[in-house]
């Protein structure tokens, strides 16, 4: 079994963003047409904008987070059926034609245009993803914001209640972690940053923060 990094190595020479992003949005929503493609890479563009989970502001690095975008994830379970992913996208011509230039956007954090998703950072297919397998639309502030093709697309929205004690009273709170929460989320509802929560609990791990873990904001 062939490991993610040697993958990227093979196929794409080491880590070429923009091959790597024009393939994510072909194989994950290329059926989907121009609308699909461009609705991912919104969902892409929010998670980088927003450090979701905090996993960094690259779209790349929130595009290879494991158990995130089913295409890499099959490479971490059982990449033989696979085969080579960047040949696979780019043979679809008129698919790549779209996506490439709008990986090269999304690359460059210029992506244009409305939003489609009204500002999602989940999507799932109803017709392959069980909807009470996804952590994220258990979490009591997980909101639908639209369906594109086969994909539903969502968001977590903020408690103005939350928002508005935390303003008023400037000082840290104990938060317990729900499940399908990621760091990057839990900074923007509570108006603070990921910078600001790892500097308020010493050794917190972005990646590794589970449910029920409770936490300073």
């Amino acid at each position: 079994m062939i490991s993610l990094k040697n993958l990227l190595t093979e196929q794409f020479g080491g880590i070429d963003s923009e091959l790597i992003l024009a393939t994510t949005l072909v194989l994950e929503a290329g059926g989907e047409g121009s609308n699909g493609m461009l609705a991912v890479a919104h969902v892409i563009h929010n998670r980088a904008k927003e450090n979701h989970n905090g996993w960094g502001t690259n779209p790349v690095k929130q595009v290879l987070r494991k158990s995130q975008f089913s295409m890499w994830n099959d490479y971490n379970a059982s990449s033989e059926k696979w085969g080579d992913v960047y040949t696979r996208a780019k043979a679809r011509d008129g698919q790549w034609a779209y996506a490439f230039p709008l990986a090269k956007q999304l690359h460059a954090g210029t992506l244009s245009g409305v939003d489609p998703t009204n500002g999602a950072v989940f999507y799932y297919n109803p017709s392959t993803a069980n909807k009470d397998s996804l952590g994220f639309t258990k979490h009591p502030d997980y909101v639908q914001t639209k369906t594109i093709g086969q994909h539903v697309f969502g968001t977590l929205v903020d408690k103005p209640t939350d928002k508005k004690k935390k303003e008023k009273t400037g000082k840290s709170t104990l938060y317990t972690i729900k499940p399908g929460e990621t760091l990057g989320g839990i900074a923007n509802r509570n108006n603070t940053t990921v910078d600001d929560i790892i500097k308020k609990n010493p050794g917190l791990q972005p990646d590794k923060i589970r449910d029920g873990q409770k936490i300073k904001i």
